[in-house]
């Protein structure tokens, strides 16, 4: 793994720009751990507009930002013992109300139990993930692998260099890599597997190849 001044330099490269050169790429994966990108991968690299990088930036702060689905299972069961939650809250909103018509039909009785059904759910699955009630689009790191199958014409999973693009470019959108599994442990084999599962045609697939048009 790259030492804590690497790290923080790269982080500051992209802090000041937003269109990085080739430079500028080479030096931020250089401070990333292996396997890392040759000088053809870079070159696409260099080719992504600012603006998909930070679109990439915003999902993952976005992503940051969310409740864990452990933290929304504490709220959950104070909502299952008072059978009240926190209109305010849009994870508790999302969870007890996802169409408004249900706010004139809600009882306690069904508030509680709807409480009981969701701590089921919640308890599936790693508590430290974000929790997103109501999940629109693909999590950051298969929205990053999108954009460089796209831009790498979809490689294969197994691909070394795809699996090294995704790692620098979510470096380069802030994304935290410090601990992140690498290809060894197939982290962004799953997530660019996941790519091509929505596929050419899809929607955001659309959207990002109109983005990564020169």
């Amino acid at each position: 793994m790259p030492d804590t001044e690497d790290w923080d330099r790269a982080l500051f490269i992209v802090g000041e720009c937003s269109s990085l050169s080739e430079a500028q790429w080479r030096e931020i994966t250089e401070s990333l751990p292996e396997p890392r990108c040759d000088a053809q991968t870079v070159s696409k690299l260099v080719e992504i507009r600012g603006e998909v990088i930070e679109g990439l930036r915003a999902n993952i702060q976005a992503d940051r930002a969310q409740a864990t689905r452990a933290e929304v299972a504490k709220k959950v069961e104070a909502v299952r013992a008072s059978r009240q939650f926190d209109e305010l809250d849009p994870n508790m909103l999302g969870l007890f109300e996802p169409n408004f018509s249900d706010r004139e039909h809600r009882t306690l009785d069904q508030t509680r139990k709807r409480a009981a059904e969701a701590l089921d759910d919640l308890r599936e699955g790693k508590g430290n993930k974000p929790f997103h009630p109501r999940p629109e689009g693909p999590d950051p790191a298969t929205l990053c692998a999108l954009i460089v199958s796209i831009k790498l014409n979809w490689p294969g999973v197994r691909t070394r260099q795809a699996q090294a693009a995704c790692q620098a470019l979510y470096a380069a959108a802030g994304g935290d890599i410090k601990g992140t599994p690498n290809r060894t442990d197939g982290f962004w084999r799953d997530h660019l597997r996941a790519a091509q599962k929505l596929g050419r045609d899809h929607p955001y697939s659309l959207r990002i190849k109109s983005a990564l048009a020169p």
